[in-house]
């Protein structure tokens, strides 16, 4: 047996944890994923990219330096991005080499794992905070808490996918530090290093904590830790994990001084916009909390949880999703309609736990909305933040912006949270209970499992008609998941007709699949013109610490983008030579004909996801043919043939909004 072989046996045989959310849950998932080795053969452009991140971007980057930071452990400065890199990759790494079979990569991300563990104080300590700098009154550095919630989700990801007991032992350990030394009588994670309720009662404020990173996020901060220490109480079922964390959200009103745990409930009822819970509503540490809620309420049946995050969650897809998915203005939320198009727009960071929390959500609910939500976001923002070339990952990918500058600074929170997201894709295609399996996310792939194993093929969202092969049969119960944007959805079985599909809602297909069953799906997709919904103009402002806010300023010129099915298009100068100029303005210099359809061309370039389209245009009023190429591919900043741009130019301009002729 080759060496490929022996360690797809051996990979085989370590997944076969089983899931004890189950045991200790009152609230078992309606959805529960598949195992990422089970997931193979990922095809396409999405499989393209997954490659590009786990051949060029986790095996290239230089993790040895991260380690060695983290093991020397003399940090003592406010600088996170150092610090945050080796969780996020040891968790990317593991879930690429497993899925992709790739030994040499398992093999590095062993061995780093090893290295950190080996690292461990004996007190239980794994950052890389200096021992100098930590005392009984101060524990951690402000940072600590952010940086090491990726080491907790890490290791226990680690630990489920491999049973590896010395990811698990250590992370215990590093539970067991916080545990200690944060709870009641102890240190607490107050946002400021002198304010005390109830005098911080809606106090604004700046700076920096000791105890919950960046002041400005209200405690929040150190308060995400409720999600991987609740997730280590459903792995081990010790109850002062549980006990701790449901300390933790007990307090996050008294820390921040805004009640802004309570006042959820009014996002829920609709009442209050979820912007108006702080002052400033970073979104991604919102969501890593939103997440550690949506645990708590599996483990103890807590509706009221249940409630804040859907309230929030249907808020921020309400009035503060962008078109392609995407979420967080400035790295927060703002007020009404208030989305920028242009600057530091969606954040990584909040693509990735928005991506995760919207899944938590569809788990719990199997509500097809958040399929819908997260096919949009996968198939337009995901890749559109990666730089197609080395598959580095933008800090913010404004809809309408410059490249390639951006892909290249770090490595930061965001270029870390963008390879994570992407090594968790194939997690999100597929999720199963008993009998019953779902199909959520249309990529050309297999599916793997003991008892049931099936392919998908169609090049979606490219192809509008896929095919579901079955290659092992079972009783199944199949799920098919319709998408809401699909006005005429249909399905073939063997080639016989299916009645009842309807967009929206899962289709399902009960019966005893047989090997060479087949079924044939058609989402055929409208191409359309979209008027922008509650458009404004944006004004800046900044709070008293320097966040950027935005307000509106009045403006008559409502701008347009072209959709074809989910699949969001843009004008992109790469692939625009022909207006001579690269650094075209494109919301001052383009205008663009709205009353006619734009006619479908072959793929500019064979990288594209979708085929391509020409549109009727003016350039500074002179009338031009405008390609239309899909937002997902603007990662590519150069053009074919010609010198690659430096890498912090801003040389090229692409824009999903245009103006109309009038």
């Amino acid at each position: 047996m080759n060496a490929l072989k022996t360690f797809v046996v051996v990979m085989a045989s370590a997944i076969a944890i089983p899931s004890m959310a189950d045991k200790h849950d009152k609230v078992t998932l309606l959805e529960a994923p598949v195992k990422v080795a089970d997931v193979s053969g990922i095809d396409g452009f999405i499989g393209q990219r997954i490659d590009l991140n786990r051949n060029v971007y986790l095996k290239d980057f230089p993790i040895d330096k991260y380690v060695d930071f983290v093991v020397d452990r003399q940090h003592t400065s406010w600088d996170w991005t150092r610090a945050e890199q080796h969780g996020k990759w040891i968790e990317s790494a593991y879930l690429s080499a497993i899925q992709g079979k790739d030994k040499q990569l398992y093999e590095k991300v062993k061995k780093e794992l090893y290295r950190i563990i080996a690292s461990q104080e004996p007190n239980g300590y794994l950052g890389a905070t200096a021992k100098s700098y930590r005392s009984a009154k101060r524990p951690i550095r402000g940072m600590d808490p952010y940086e090491l919630y990726f080491v907790f989700h890490a290791f226990e990801t680690v630990y489920e996918e491999t049973g590896d007991k010395k990811a698990l032992t250590s992370v215990e350990r590093l539970a067991d530090y916080f545990l200690n030394n944060f709870g009641p009588g102890k240190n607490e994670f107050w946002p400021s290093k002198t304010l005390r309720a109830p005098e911080n009662k809606h106090k604004v404020l700046t700076g920096t904590s000791d105890f919950a990173g960046h002041s400005v996020h209200y405690g929040w901060e150190g308060t995400l830790l409720c999600d991987p220490i609740a997730r280590l109480y459903e792995l081990t079922g010790k109850k002062k994990y549980l006990d701790w964390s449901k300390w933790v959200v007990s307090n996050i009103d008294r820390w921040s001084g805004w009640d802004a745990f309570s006042r959820l409930d009014s996002v829920a009822d609709g009442t209050l916009g979820v912007d108006k819970l702080q002052p400033y509503v970073h979104s991604h540490t919102f969501h890593m909390n939103f997440m550690g809620f949506l645990r708590l309420y599996r483990i103890t049946g807590d509706q009221t949880l249940l409630r804040k995050v859907e309230g929030a969650w249907n808020d921020i897809a309400k009035r503060q999703m962008y078109i392609t998915g995407g979420v967080s203005v400035a790295e927060h939320y703002e007020h009404d309609y208030i989305k920028p198009l242009r600057g530091n727009i969606v954040e990584t960071c909040a693509t990735m736990s928005w991506m995760q929390l919207t899944q938590m959500l569809l788990q719990l609910t199997g509500n097809t909305k958040y399929a819908d939500a997260m096919e949009r976001l996968m198939i337009n923002h995901v890749f559109a933040a990666q730089d197609a070339l080395t598959g580095t990952c933008r800090y913010h990918t404004a809809p309408n912006g410059e490249k390639p500058e951006g892909y290249f600074h770090g490595p930061d929170c965001c270029t870390a949270s963008g390879h994570r997201i992407i090594s968790l894709l194939p997690t999100f295609f597929y999720a199963e209970k008993g009998n019953k399996f779902f199909v959520n996310q249309y990529v050309d792939a297999h599916y793997d499992g003991k008892d049931f194993q099936f392919s998908v093929a169609g090049n979606y969202p490219d192809g509008d008609v896929l095919t579901l092969s079955i290659l092992k049969g079972a009783d199944k119960e199949l799920n098919l998941r319709i998408p809401a944007w699909c006005a005429n959805p249909s399905i073939l079985l063997n080639g016989e007709q299916l009645s009842g599909v309807r967009a929206g809602a899962y289709y399902t297909v009960n019966r005893s699949w047989k090997k060479g069953d087949k079924l044939t799906i058609s989402f055929p997709m409208e191409e359309r013109w979209i008027e922008r919904a509650n458009h404004s103009d944006c004004k800046q402002y900044m709070l008293p610490g320097g966040e950027i806010m935005y307000d509106v300023k009045p403006t008559q010129l409502i701008p347009y983008a072209f959709l074809r099915g989910p699949v969001v298009y843009c004008v992109d100068m790469v692939w625009n030579p022909q207006l001579h100029n690269d650094d075209c303005n494109i919301e001052k210099d383009i205008r663009v004909d709205v009353s006619q359809k734009p006619v479908a061309i072959k793929k500019v370039d064979a990288s594209m996801m979708t085929e391509c389209f020409k549109a009727k245009g003016y350039y500074k009023g002179i009338p031009v043919e405008l390609v239309l190429t899909p937002f997902a591919n603007i990662g590519q900043w150069w053009r074919n043939g010609e010198t690659k741009p430096q890498k912090n130019a801003d040389a090229f301009t692409y824009g999903i909004w245009v103006y109309p002729k009038k």
